[in-house]
């Protein structure tokens, strides 16, 4: 084993840890998740995280390992928040926050909250603060999506969300070395995968600087959409299928319009909170002719915009709605191993607590998917295969697993691929393929 400093914790000290050799991970299970040290953050990367995320007179900000509170005074102190909670399980660092608070005039604006940050509730936050290190990021990520409201900004100092690319990063100057985590793996350097560390600043690549990142969490656009749009020959059935990856900036899908000769082409679309876009760019046509470009809103299973068409060189605006096809992908699904010719595998979608849960079955063995993500008409997975606790179990089938899928006539539809921990001679580093996993119970 080799060691390495990582940070873990808002503001916190540097932990001395394994880092995951090609037979370890440095990823605890949830039910033995190491604790979370810490030491004061810098004052200048609390007034830039704060200036990043945009906090302002309406912002409900939440710090998740709160500590000394420094985050949650300055975001009522310097920068006029309507409201600022932390979540501290340390309840001496409870005390030490609640004295600053007072010090600092805002108590009666103020709220520290001693819980665990993975189990206790901050749906209402519009800005969530974190400085936590990789793997608490990855793990608390799920969470984010179920409860958080479309718009919310999450706002991170050092440490990223693996496969998933920040919205907005700055890189800010330091007088001293700061803080890093480097923890080095098989897949630390495969931006498709939640274990990619390339998006976070550790040793020998930053300098004396540290990275501030922002995530705005997207609205639920996956699935099928159907809806009217007006032409120059009159209303027309108007048919999207968005697909929506957490490793991708852009959601991709295809659309039809339906007449005596139906158009179709394929869609690139951008989701900022619940502001979409997307550009439409029909099949066999040259490039530039016949474009449609939509701007508006989604809500729940709503969207609402205006559709812009050029048509023969002159150039329309019309309104556009549509509904969103509704999806139950509660059953059993079985697809042949990408690892294996010879057997197939199953993924189980129950729904608890109005929330969609997964289970990976291979034979008689069950892994329960807690990287698993609803959105609307879709859905997108992660999972490492061959975890036991803090090690890996090597063998063909040790890998990433990444799927999603939009519930299409009945059936689902989407990617899926296999990024193996060892890659046997003549074998494939990963394999990709369209996936249309079988219903086999329901």
């Amino acid at each position: 084993m080799k060691t390495s400093l990582v940070v873990l914790g808002i503001g916190m000290i540097l932990a001395v840890v394994e880092s995951p050799c090609a037979d370890s991970v440095s990823t605890s299970a949830a039910a033995a998740r190491p604790p979370i040290p810490y030491v004061a953050s810098r004052n200048d990367a609390v007034q830039d995280m704060l200036w990043m995320a945009n906090v302002g007179k309406d912002a409900i900000i939440y710090d998740l390992g709160s500590g000394d509170g420094r985050i949650v005074i300055a975001a009522i102190r310097d920068f006029g928040a309507r409201q600022a909670f932390g979540i501290e399980i340390d309840p001496n660092r409870i005390r030490e926050s609640r004295d600053n608070a007072q010090k600092a005039g805002v108590a009666d604006r103020v709220e520290f909250i001693q819980g665990d940050l993975f189990t206790t509730d901050f749906r209402q936050a519009s800005v969530v603060a974190l400085f936590l290190g990789h793997e608490p990021n990855i793990r608390i990520r799920p969470k984010m999506f179920k409860i958080l409201r479309p718009g919310t900004r999450i706002i991170s100092h050092q440490f990223a969300m693996g496969e998933w690319p920040a919205d907005k990063e700055q890189t800010v100057r330091s007088i001293h070395l700061g803080m890093w985590g480097i923890a080095v793996g098989p897949f630390t350097h495969n931006p498709r995968v939640p274990d990619y560390r390339g998006n976070e600043r550790y040793f020998g690549t930053s300098g004396a600087n540290d990275k501030i990142l922002m995530w705005v969490v997207p609205a639920p656009v996956a699935g099928v959409w159907r809806g009217k749009i007006d032409t120059a020959q009159g209303p027309k059935d108007f048919r999207l299928v968005l697909h929506q990856r957490l490793s991708e900036s852009t959601v991709g899908g295809t659309f039809q319009i339906s007449d005596q000769n139906d158009l179709t082409g394929w869609i690139v679309a951008d989701v900022w909170g619940d502001h979409l876009r997307y550009w439409c760019n029909p099949d066999k046509m040259p490039y530039g002719q016949d474009q449609m470009w939509f701007d508006g809103n989604v809500k729940e299973d709503a969207m609402k915009g205006t559709l812009t068409a050029k048509e023969g060189g002159q150039i329309q605006e019309r309104g556009c709605e549509a509904q969103r096809d509704k999806a139950d992908f509660t059953g059993t699904w079985e697809w042949p191993s990408l690892t294996s010719d010879s057997h197939s595998v199953r993924l189980r979608i129950e729904q608890r607590d109005g929330h969609p849960v997964a289970t990976y079955i291979d034979g008689d063995k069950e892994l329960p998917v807690p990287d698993f993500y609803d959105f609307g008409g879709g859905f997108y997975f992660t999972m490492l295969i061959g975890r036991k606790e803090h090690s890996l179990v090597l063998s063909a089938d040790t890998g990433w697993l990444i799927g999603d899928g939009v519930l299409e006539d009945g059936a689902i539809k989407g990617r899926i691929e296999f990024h193996p921990s060892i890659v046997p001679d003549g074998k494939k580093a990963s394999v990709y393929q369209d996936w249309t996993p079988r219903l086999t119970e329901q």
